[in-house]
């Protein structure tokens, strides 16, 4: 009789290791799959930002190229502020024509920067 009350004692150790074992490795695949989901929410935030700011640069570009065409400049250099973005338009003759360099670079860490050359 004293050993079935043993084997009986060593059940119930080896069934609560067995649910704590169980739980444990539940909540480390849970926890590795929500990092998963919060990394993934994270890069697309921040795809979506630069997808914002090189739209805004692109919209600057086209801007700044129709002033150029449809106006007379005579300068050699013009700069613009912007909040986020920095302008610069460099005039260059060359060959009998005239060539504006613009360039727009966002201001903060983003890596967004367009370059467009017009010839007048």
């Amino acid at each position: 009789m004293k050993i079935l009350f043993v084997n009986l004692g060593i059940m119930k150790n080896s069934k609560k290791s067995f649910i704590l074992f169980t739980t444990m490795i539940l909540l480390i695949v849970f926890a590795k799959y929500s990092l998963v989901i919060v990394e993934n929410n994270v890069f697309s935030s921040n795809l979506n930002k630069l997808k914002y700011l090189h739209l805004q640069a692109k919209i600057h570009i086209r801007n700044i190229k129709s002033q150029l065409i449809n106006n007379d400049y005579n300068i050699s250099k013009i700069t613009f502020n912007d909040a986020r973005f920095d302008f610069n338009v460099i005039q260059k003759d060359e060959n009998n024509q005239t060539k504006y360099y613009i360039t727009i670079k966002t201001k903060d860490e983003s890596p967004i920067r367009l370059v467009n050359i017009v010839t007048k």
